[in-house]
């Protein structure tokens, strides 16, 4: 079986993605660098329990954009798993790559037909939006 060619645009798009994930991971941990040493200063101070551990959360927190952010692509990269189903309302649970995918789908989409419209622009936003919404663990 032969190995299948690489195309030139889809190593410069990997490769655009994957430094945009590194700029996000690289934001996040300076953000998180300071914020676990107050977690954990704040935990030993009030002699906070497993359960209520402020440092402990924030790993947590840590954990979830882990997964998000799916920095070398070692999680689920289907694009078509966007629909998570919660107890209140449905919502979307994307992570970065697929939010990419999305985008770079719409952006063919609309090569094909000639141009980007203004319908199209929405709704790249609205997608780049749900990537600022991700980062924002108030979310949740």
């Amino acid at each position: 079986m032969q190995e299948p060619d690489l195309s030139r645009w889809d190593l410069i798009k990997d490769m655009l993605v994957f430094q945009a994930k590194l700029a996000i991971d690289a934001v996040r941990d300076l953000f998180l660098s300071p914020v676990s040493i107050i977690c954990g200063l704040a935990d030993i101070l009030l002699g906070n329990s497993l359960s209520k551990s402020y440092f402990h959360k924030l790993m947590n927190i840590g954990h979830q954009t882990d997964s998000w952010l799916n920095l070398f692509g070692n999680h689920n990269k289907s694009a078509n798993n966007f629909i998570v189903k919660n107890k209140q309302k449905t919502t979307v649970d994307m992570n970065v790559e697929q939010l990419f995918s999305h985008v770079e789908l719409l952006l063919k989409e609309q090569q094909g037909k000639g141009g980007l419209t203004a319908s199209t622009k929405a709704s790249i936003d609205r997608y780049l939006n749900k990537i600022v919404e991700k980062k924002s663990p108030s979310d949740k």
